[in-house]
């Protein structure tokens, strides 16, 4: 703390703490901060008569399928995204070329379309099951394996729709794995499988873990596919108690609860590797040479790969399709253009605001570094590991109380400013989505030269036309990456719009979901599919950018 204030206060680095740049970041992140802050500082307040009945009868449940979920999708999702990602980057069979990038298309699917889409081809009704009844004889029930719509069929779910998060780290540390790696386990006389369990997957114990803790930290945040599948978890109890019982303390109590969840998340993570060091040594690295597998090793290598990407997403996509060709004509009109436009011109807004700000405190901290902005980054960025309803939360109990202040001075002439707005909705989305265009940003900023900059300012430019002329063109492939990455996340974002949203204001994903909630699943399919239509370039855009531009 001495050091922070020696720092502080020395003239000379007085500048880096007192000028514009540095005063907008400060508020930038100060706003970022402030909805979490909320929560916290309502925890001590005392609960209500609804938080005495949650806390005695469903808060146990909001814990237990809470945690049950956590462990199902983490297992799974470390099961099929290590063992996939281990196949495409050590063995050649055939397809593998296809499966490198089609084990990615799942990720364009948000969850609680996937989910709701299996529902309705488990269904009794089901395409399949009128199938199997009528030309077969299979008497399928209302369910023929098992009933979908519980916590196992929860965790499947989620558990298809968020793997690529592991396969996509895991799938970058073994292709830049040493092969020397497992020559030394090969000449200790251990097999493949071996050497893979007792050598390589201790060495990728951080990508593993971080791609694991990116979709743990999907699932606090979901609410369509528990919502849908009857899954009592904090993220539906922070609704119930908010719309249900009409008790804000108590929602604020549950979201509290929640970000406790998060913040354990990543607090074990960090101590439980310590001071441990995964890298190579230096100059030790040599090339993989993917084996070949044929015959029967190469055909199960692909059915390996292959289930995945069938179940997640080439049946689910095939049948959204069908569904669409059957009702376009009954949802296919001006009121279906409208959520189109809605959608998009709101995803648009948010990607500018959002790598705005990003590009704001990411040029503070390169051009005035400090302990203070580089704190205030780091802040700025918490809000994309708290879920969105907790987010909205923090935002509707300040901004609800402003509004009341407002309707007081005026007599009741004005009486929601602020809440229910595009306003209100577009905050909560930088709050949200603001690590996505940051990290992005700084990282664009990062490889670009400091001494184009101090070139720049020697000839007389001001920080702005540095900033205008020479580092935005610099990294516009990361701007890019930034805006692209928000959107789709805005775009396919349900819990937070969900509870924000202006009166009588729908979006492609608020109306697959309510029409997935009435069963209508079928009318559900073309918004659906435009999400992700929209997902899949975002992913093919962003992969054309990275290779273009070796981000």
């Amino acid at each position: 703390m001495f050091r922070f204030l020696t720092e502080k206060f020395n003239p000379a680095r007085k500048q880096n703490y007192f000028n514009r740049w540095s005063v907008a970041t400060f508020i930038i992140g100060m706003a970022v901060v402030f909805p979490l802050l909320i929560i916290f500082t309502h925890l001590l307040k005392a609960g209500d008569h609804a938080w005495g009945h949650i806390t005695s009868n469903l808060l146990p449940g909001y814990l237990a399928n809470t945690l049950y979920l956590l462990l199902g999708v983490g297992f799974l999702v470390f099961l099929i995204g290590t063992s996939t990602a281990w196949l495409v980057s050590t063995y050649r069979f055939p397809g593998s070329r296809i499966m490198v990038w089609a084990l990615i298309l799942p990720i364009a699917i948000p969850g609680y379309i996937l989910g709701f889409t299996w529902v309705a081809m488990l269904d009794y009704t089901s395409p399949l099951y009128v199938y199997l009844r009528n030309n077969m004889g299979v008497e399928t029930g209302q369910f023929l394996f098992f009933n979908i719509l519980s916590l196992p069929g929860a965790i499947v779910i989620l558990s298809l729709s968020l793997y690529p998060y592991v396969f996509l780290i895991a799938k970058t540390w073994f292709t830049r794995q040493s092969a020397s790696i497992s020559e030394a386990g090969a000449s200790l006389g251990r097999s493949t499988f071996a050497v893979f369990c007792k050598i390589v997957l201790p060495l990728a114990r951080p990508a593993l873990v971080g791609g694991v803790s990116l979709a743990l930290m999907e699932v606090l945040n979901d609410y369509g596919v528990v919502s849908y599948f009857g899954v009592d978890t904090f993220t539906t109890g922070i609704f119930t108690a908010w719309f249900a019982f009409g008790s804000p303390v108590s929602a604020i109590k549950l979201s509290g609860i929640l970000m406790f969840f998060v913040l354990l998340l990543m607090l074990t993570e960090r101590v439980q590797r310590g001071n441990r060091r995964y890298d190579m040594v230096s100059g030790s690295h040599k090339p993989i040479l993917k084996k070949h597998l044929s015959g029967m090793a190469g055909m199960m290598a692909l059915i390996v790969t292959t289930l995945p990407v069938l179940f997640g997403f080439l049946l689910p996509v095939a049948m959204l399709v069908y569904w669409t060709w059957q009702t376009a004509h009954l949802v296919l009109d001006n009121r279906f253009f409208a959520l189109v436009q809605n959608s998009f011109l709101l995803a648009t807004i948010s990607s500018v605001v959002v790598v705005v700000a990003a590009i704001l405190i990411g040029f503070t901290i390169r051009t005035f570094p400090s302990k203070l902005t580089r704190f205030l980054a780091r802040m700025a960025t918490l809000g994309y590991a708290i879920p969105g309803a907790v987010v909205a939360i923090g935002i509707l109990v300040p901004f609800i109380w402003l509004d009341l202040q407002i309707s007081t001075v005026t007599s009741g002439a004005i009486r929601m400013l602020i809440t229910g707005t595009w306003f209100t909705l577009i905050f909560a989305y930088m709050v949200r989505f603001m690590a996505v265009g940051f990290n992005n940003v700084e990282s664009a900023m990062e490889k670009t030269s400091h001494s184009l900059d101090e070139a720049s300012r020697s000839l007389g430019m001001t920080n702005f036309q540095t900033l205008r002329k020479i580092v935005l063109p610099l990294i516009r492939p990361g701007i890019l990456s930034a805006a692209l990455l928000v959107f789709i996340d805005v775009l396919k974002e349900l819990p937070l719009t969900l509870i924000l949203r202006p009166f009588n204001f729908d979006t492609l994903a608020i109306r697959a979901f309510e029409f997935a909630s009435d069963e209508r699943v079928a009318e559900a399919a073309p918004a659906s599919l435009i999400i992700i239509l929209i997902g899949l370039i975002a992913v093919f855009l962003l992969n054309h950018t990275l290779k273009n531009n070796k981000l």
